[in-house]
């Protein structure tokens, strides 16, 4: 492990529309100690080509199509940094982003994962508005794995991660693969004490398309998510299982009527997909996020 290095690893999948612009953010970075590892999954477009026009700057690791764990693991079982960015090839950094984290980082110790606020994008790059994500940087370590039991969305994108925890916690191929990281974070607090802070203000422009994994089947992930809570809560020993699942229904009990009211209408929707569309259930989940 490199003192202070940063390693970003790109997981790639026909991402060609906006590799380049993702890779540029990467590369013109104020804070230039990263090594950037992009791993193409088996893209059947033009995205390893981009990638090879970057390989002066980029190591790049090509793969037959494994899914999205594959190829974050592979590209991980190559870095040198002291920090791990996971960082999706829609997405875009600006300059400062990575010296914001570091900054940041280092004032805390290797058991605490940093994140951010972000900015929405659309597909040609504008801005939509700012997320501001909740900030619970004054609770305790319990009162916030609770709220992370309740849903807490972190933004991986946005994050940066000690290497280290990788130790302890890894990144599992699960069956949706757009739950791998929230098992991640639920992993690292709940089993292993991991701490986590938000800086206020937007780091990065994460973009919103019909084609992003996240999108795609959002009722299906929601019920997959509950059943990666009821896991890893049977892991711990009973009398602290016992008290997150009494103190998180207590948490429940006290939200606003108008946060119940969301949550309701996102599960009558989650159950109709038949006539709901994405659209509709990204609102609901968006709105939910901006309440909590």
């Amino acid at each position: 492990m490199t003192s202070n290095l940063v390693s970003v690893v790109i997981p790639i999948y026909n991402s060609e529309k906006y590799l380049e612009e993702c890779l540029n953010s990467i590369i013109s970075q104020t804070f230039q100690n990263i090594e950037i590892i992009a791993v193409d999954d088996g893209s059947t477009d033009l995205s390893l080509e981009i990638l090879k026009k970057f390989s002066d700057r980029v190591n790049v690791i090509s793969q037959k199509n494994n899914g999205l764990a594959s190829a974050l693991n592979l590209g991980m079982s190559k870095m040198k940094g002291r920090w791990f960015k996971w960082f999706s090839p829609d997405d875009v950094m600006y300059p400062y982003t990575i010296e914001t984290l570091v900054d940041e980082a280092k004032k805390y110790s290797d058991d605490t994962i940093i994140y951010s606020n972000w900015n929405v994008i659309d597909d040609v790059g504008n801005t939509l508005r700012e997320f501001h994500e909740s900030d619970y940087n004054e609770l305790s370590e319990f009162d916030y794995n609770i709220r992370l039991l309740d849903g807490q969305q972190i933004n991986v994108n946005s994050t940066l991660i000690p290497s280290s925890l990788f130790d302890k916690c890894s990144i599992r191929e699960l069956d949706d693969p757009v739950s791998i990281d929230y098992d991640f974070f639920l992993c690292s607090a709940l089993l292993h004490d991991t701490k986590f802070h938000l800086i206020s203000k937007p780091l990065i422009k994460y973009r919103i398309h019909s084609d992003q994994l996240s999108h795609k089947n959002i009722s299906k992930t929601l019920d997959y998510i509950s059943e990666i809570k009821n896991e890893i809560l049977q892991r711990l020993d009973g009398p602290l299982k016992d008290r997150y699942t009494h103190e998180l229904k207590q948490y429940q009990k006290t939200k606003p009527t108008k946060q119940k009211t969301m949550e309701f209408g996102m599960k009558l929707l989650s159950s109709a997909p038949s006539w709901a569309s994405d659209r509709i259930l990204i609102f609901y989940l968006n709105k939910i996020r901006q309440n909590r």
